[in-house]
């Protein structure tokens, strides 16, 4: 394995914070936050609104570590992806699903940037494009791995997790569930690809499944 191969897993693995920080952002906030009906992006808010979503006040006081952490999230998501290509097995699924996977870190790049209710459009157009790029990045690379000895149930983990992220976003978008589910759909949408990239820098550095395939 190259020293940029593992120099990538290392930037996927600290994709990480995305989570930890989230748990930091959301015990400053006065009023209940909720995983369930609060969007992600309400603990990125820039100033303090009233939501006709979670019908009460949205106030993020940390709000810039939240921009903070989804930046630099983006960021080692799509120079980790530039960076990680040895560790994958050398075929057209691994090829594309790491591209789609630059796509998404630098979409999320822009949601990170873009304050849900300052910069609406940006953070609306950054969303949109990282989370389905993101489950079909999954979608792909897990097939990839899924052909390989070392890492066929890692793969196979990824590909199941890519469907249901997928069937998530189908129910958010259809508005199932109404306002009090719309923070749980989201979640299951979104967040799958990011862990996914946590695994993939922590296991496969291991024995680099293109050795294997």
């Amino acid at each position: 394995m190259t020293g940029r191969a593992r120099l990538g897993a290392v930037l996927w693995v600290l994709v990480a914070q995305y989570f930890l920080l989230l748990f930091v952002v959301e015990a400053r906030w006065e009023v209940p936050y909720s995983w369930v009906r609060n969007a992600i992006s309400d603990l990125g808010a820039a100033t303090c609104f009233q939501s006709e979503q979670v019908e009460r006040w949205v106030c993020s006081p940390w709000h810039v570590v939240s921009g903070v952490s989804w930046t630099v999230a983006g960021l080692c998501l799509a120079g980790g992806a530039l960076l990680v290509r040895p560790l994958f097995p050398d075929v057209r699924t691994a090829r594309t699903g790491l591209a789609l996977l630059v796509v998404t870190g630098l979409a999320l790049t822009v949601v990170g940037l873009n304050p849900e209710d300052t910069s609406a459009t940006l953070h609306v157009a950054g969303a949109v494009v990282a989370i389905p790029v993101g489950e079909v990045a999954m979608l792909l690379t897990g097939i990839a791995l899924a052909g390989t000895d070392r890492w066929r149930v890692l793969g196979r983990v990824g590909i199941v997790a890519a469907v249901v992220a997928m069937v998530a976003l189908v129910l958010m978008v259809a508005q199932v569930g109404g306002p009090a589910l719309f923070g749980l759909w989201e979640r299951i949408a979104a967040f799958p690809v990011l862990l996914w990239a946590v695994a993939c820098g922590v296991a496969l550095p291991a024995r680099p499944a293109g050795r294997c395939a």
